[in-house]
């Protein structure tokens, strides 16, 4: 199947399908890795989506900010929605990346891990 002929709605359709995917992977919590990634995967195939309903010509690469940023979809929202999806966006793209899928569970909790030391830290420093 050529990935150029897939159009907003499979993406859309593709996005559904991922997240309801989620939804049984969150009840166990040995699915970590392939919960992150279903997140992942539903959000980029959300805003591939987006992109896909003004032009066909866009970076396939899976960086999520990348993606949001080229959907086009702040232009739609208000500054406050503006601003929590992109915090949202930010946050997702922090832990997740196409090449989850060959990442242990011990890499991710020690990814995970650092993450939330590193905010700690950042925000004693504030204090």
């Amino acid at each position: 199947m050529a990935t150029t002929n897939f159009t907003s709605n499979d993406y859309y359709s593709a996005s559904l399908t991922r997240y309801d995917d989620l939804q049984h992977l969150i009840l166990e919590p040995k699915s970590i890795i392939f919960s992150i990634y279903c997140a992942g995967v539903a959000i980029e195939c959300m805003l591939r989506a987006y992109i896909t309903k003004y032009t066909l010509e866009f970076n396939s690469k899976h960086d999520l900010e990348k993606l949001y940023e080229k959907s086009q979809i702040a232009s739609k929202l208000s500054n406050n929605e503006k601003e929590q999806l992109s915090t949202a966006i930010k946050r997702v793209n922090k832990f997740w990346n196409n090449n989850l899928r060959y990442t242990s569970e011990k890499r991710i909790k020690r990814v995970i891990a650092h993450e939330i030391i590193r905010k700690h830290t950042n925000s004693k420093d504030i204090q």
